[in-house]
Formats: structure tokens, C-alpha cells, sequence
């Protein structure tokens, strides 16, 4: 057919982890039961061997290769972040980065020394940043039921990782043309580098500047979260009273679901990423609050 390769698999990784699910009654009598639940899961994915033909500079040390925002390498996570490093604001508001001279100016391979600084992104050294994978995630949930009254609510949760704001990171960038008119901005902006406000870690804000807002390590933000998932209230009436009209069970009830979302930064919703880039090109979980009433004849 002409061509002159073939995809195949040249690579080990193992993924491996544990997942722990508790549940019980706390209390169980005849008029109230209280019950628990949580469960936990933890995963690491590890690069157990890579083709040298894929290797940088084996002979140098430089046993893995970049691909996007990730560096692999044998032993290492499939997921190991590599950025540029954000080195801060210098005097006149401009943001730095840091450069391994050692590298000499090779962009292919992590940088170990923090050499100096230069005021062009494209001249920065990229480094290691580590896994971004979440430490730790699932649920708990909990429900109560006494003399006819019912409570339930339903978390989850992720603990550890780290996740790349991207949306955050385009409300903060300035204009660099005369397209940009029209764009939003975050508040943060009034943090920026001014000559009254030197000891400000967030670089100027000024027209033209184009490594304002660069791709570096400083927007890797805590992936962590609490979700209030669900919640339920309702009253069930006695048989007793029921007789009466003819019904067996008569149960009143108001309901709501993502009622609240807690996360590192309002608006980060770090559930909607799959890889290293946050992205909000998606619709959030709609809150909604409803009640009703359940019959049984």
C-alpha cells in the first residue's frame, strides 16, 4: 500500500490501584435507623518500559521523550507533568522563566538547574512537575429515618492532583491586538505589577505583552473538590391516618441535586478533566430543588 510503518505496541505500562467501599447502620431500634456509607479509591499508572529508538539522549540520562504536556519516562507516571517554570516578576513588571543553561537551549528533554531567567517563554527550560493524578476519590453518603421522617444526602469528593486552568487563565491574559476587544476579565487583573505596586507576583498588565498569561507551571491548580451531590427530606404518614381514605402509604417529600461545589478557585470544575487541560466547553450540572408527593393504594 505504500506506506512505510505500522502502529503497534512498543511500550509496558501497569495501572493498578485499590477501591474500598464501607457501609452500615450506625443505629438500628425500632423507631430510628441511621446509616453510613463512604467509599475510596486510589490508582497509579507506571511506565514499566519505553523502545530506545523513543529515547532522547539515553547516554546523557535523558531516557524518555515528550509528548504534549507530558514527559515519559521508564518508572515514571504516565502523567508527570512537564511546564515551563514561571520565575516571577522582575522590575519592570515583565514575567520570567527560568532556564537550565546545562540543556543548551534543547526544548526535548526536563531541566534539572534553575541557571537564570530570561523574559522569553520560548527561551525557558521545560521541568518535571509530577503526577497529576488525584491522591484519592469517591463518596460518602448518609441517610436517617424516625418515626416516619426520612434524610438522606450524597457527597463526592477528590483529594490531591492537578489540573491546568486554562478558563482562568483566559480571563487574566491582556490585549496583544486590536481582535481581542471585546473579552472578559477576571477580577484578578486589578492584582497585576504596577509602578505602585511592585511586590505583586502577577506581571503587568499592559497591551502587547504576550507572555502575560504563557503556558507555564503557575496555573497548575489543586484538583481537589466537594460535591454536594444530592439531598432528600420527606414524611411518610401512619397507616392509622391512612385507613381512613382508602391508602396504603402517603409520602411527602422535596428533593435537590448539585446544591453546592466546592473546588481551588469558583468556576474551576475539575471533574471535566480528562487529561492535563481543564476545559469548560461543557454544561455544568443543572441544580435542581423539587418536591411531590407519593401514593400507594
Amino acid at each position: 500500500m505504500g506506506t512505510r510503518g505500522y502502529y503497534t505496541n512498543i511500550g509496558d505500562i501497569r495501572n493498578s490501584g485499590i477501591e474500598v467501599v464501607l457501609a452500615g447502620d450506625i443505629i438500628r431500634s425500632r423507631n430510628l435507623t441511621w446509616n453510613v456509607g463512604l467509599n475510596f479509591s486510589h490508582n497509579v499508572s507506571k511506565i514499566l518500559k519505553l523502545p530506545e529508538s523513543k529515547m532522547v539522549d539515553p547516554e546523557h540520562g535523558y531516557k524518555g521523550f515528550i509528548d504534549g504536556a507530558f514527559w515519559y519516562t521508564p518508572g515514571g507516571s504516565l502523567y508527570n507533568s512537564l511546564r515551563r517554570e514561571f520565575a516571577g516578576v522582575n522590575e519592570e513588571g515583565m514575567a520570567t522563566y527560568w532556564v537550565d543553561d546545562a540543556l543548551e537551549g534543547k526544548t526535548d528533554r526536563p531541566g534539572v538547574n534553575h541557571s537564570r531567567t530570561t523574559t522569553n517563554f520560548q527561551e525557558g527550560s521545560y521541568y518535571e512537575h509530577g503526577d497529576i493524578l488525584p491522591k484519592l476519590y469517591g463518596g460518602f453518603q448518609t441517610s436517617l429515618e424516625f418515626n416516619g421522617f426520612d434524610v438522606s444526602a450524597t457527597f463526592d469528593y477528590q483529594l490531591g492532583g492537578k489540573i491546568y486552568d486554562s478558563q482562568y487563565v483566559g480571563l487574566l491574559g491582556n490585549w496583544s491586538s486590536a481582535s481581542d476587544a471585546g473579552g472578559a476579565f477576571h477580577k484578578d487583573i486589578l492584582k497585576s505589577w504596577t509602578p505602585n505596586n511592585t511586590a505583586s507576583n502577577m506581571p503587568r498588565f499592559q497591551y502587547g505583552d504576550q507572555y502575560r498569561v504563557a503556558a507555564d507551571d503557575r496555573w497548575m491548580t489543586s484538583a481537589s473538590y466537594l460535591n454536594f451531590q444530592s439531598f432528600t427530606i420527606g414524611y411518610t404518614l401512619p397507616k392509622k391516618l391512612l385507613r381512613t381514605i382508602g391508602v396504603s402509604r402517603l409520602r411527602v417529600y422535596c428533593s435537590g441535586e448539585n446544591l453546592g461545589f466546592w473546588s481551588a478557585r469558583k468556576g474551576l470544575d475539575p471533574r471535566y478533566s480528562f487529561s492535563s487541560t481543564e476545559s469548560m466547553a461543557v454544561y455544568s450540572p443543572v441544580r435542581t430543588i423539587s418536591g411531590g408527593i407519593q401514593i400507594s393504594f
